[in-house]
């Protein structure tokens, strides 16, 4: 059977290809290229980030020491098109978006994954540690590093065409066996921000791509006058640095795009149990209401919940407070067996009027 496999440069992709390898398979390895190497030559890269010149350079090495093809291919302009174009509009609708989670869906599992297939391979296969089982995306076996959060995206029928070899192993298990195969990336540090912005300077970013930062006030929920924001873009809910100073602690609770106002108040009102959401993309079947556990936050506990599916949106209602959910993030529900249900993106707090299903 042929596979191709996603080999990013880093360890636990150069693994998967050689877990792959050992059992038998006909690997192939493909390498994207997601912006012009020339952005690296006129930024500075403050913290480890995907798909750079040297990326490129350790996939080339790691492809020829297990001696397999590799490929390069080109998503630059794709991914300006979708990638780049939805992280700046929904900063202009005072959103906080989560460009990883609409890669895996629209480049690496879609883009890529289609470009593979295409190439005459059975199946697409990466790094993530995750696992399809029975035509089940799951949690992996690693609890740190598992990432269905991130693969949630991942349209229900090429569930079929995916392997995830590293889903059974922990990191350090990982690590251990490119250190044995002496794989040059096995000490190699993940990758941690945005590969479009190596710098971190989201602020610069977005103001070279036309994102407005309007100073305004900042009010409390009472409406009292407490002071000016830098421009909203600059804030997500649940921050707690507003810098201002009132004697309390205060966080961000809401951000009104509309009068240009920056919404603050405790930590208590930061917690809210009922938020709907929208765009669903269901790896399960349903009925009009569901029981599971819902993350709204890669590093956020799953909380159990109840959800009423009705005119394509979920109204999600969890058995104990969640802090900070945040329109434009991203919210998961997983069955009791860790297998993924249903994501999508949260629109707002509260239900707007809906109560429920009786």
């Amino acid at each position: 059977m042929k596979v191709g496999v996603a080999l990013s440069g880093g360890v636990d992709s150069a693994v998967a290809l050689y877990l792959l390898k050992q059992k038998g398979y006909d690997v192939t390895a493909y390498h994207i290229k997601t912006i012009p190497d020339s952005v690296y030559l006129t930024k500075e890269i403050k913290h480890k980030v995907c798909c750079s010149p040297s990326d490129t350079f350790d996939a080339m090495k790691v492809a020829k020491k297990f001696d397999v093809e590799m490929k390069i291919v080109h998503v630059e302009e794709v991914f300006k098109e979708t990638i780049v174009k939805y992280f700046l509009d929904e900063y202009r609708k005072g959103r906080t978006p989560n460009p990883c989670f609409f890669c895996n869906d629209w480049i690496k599992f879609g883009f890529l994954l289609d470009e593979i297939l295409e190439d005459g391979n059975d199946y697409v296969a990466s790094g993530h540690y995750a696992i399809v089982k029975n035509g089940r995306l799951y949690k992996a076996k690693s609890k740190e590093k598992d990432q269905s959060y991130f693969l949630a995206s991942i349209k229900r029928g090429k569930l079929g065409h995916l392997l995830f070899p590293n889903g059974e192993y922990e990191k350090e298990e990982i690590r251990e066996i490119a250190k044995k195969l002496d794989i040059h990336v096995h000490s190699k540090e993940d990758s941690q921000d945005l590969c479009f912005i190596p710098d971190n300077d989201i602020y610069n970013f977005l103001s070279e791509n036309g994102v407005n930062f309007n100073p305004g006030l900042i009010i409390d929920t009472k409406g009292n006058i407490l002071g000016t924001h830098k421009g909203l873009p600059n804030y997500t809910i649940g921050q707690r640095k507003i810098g201002i100073a009132t004697g309390k602690r205060l966080y961000v609770l809401k951000k009104d795009f509309e009068n240009n106002l920056l919404i603050v108040g405790e930590k208590d009102e930061v917690f809210n149990k009922k938020f709907t959401v929208s765009k669903l993309n269901f790896l399960q079947d349903v009925s009009n209401s569901l029981l599971g556990y819902v993350k709204v936050r890669k590093k956020f506990k799953e909380v159990k919940c109840k959800a009423y599916f009705l005119d394509g949106r979920l109204f999600v209602e969890t058995e104990e407070p969640v802090f900070a959910i945040t329109p434009g993030q991203i919210a998961v529900i997983y069955d009791d067996d860790g297998a993924v249900v249903v994501s999508g993106i949260i629109e707002e707090e509260g239900w707007n009027g809906f109560k429920g299903f009786d």
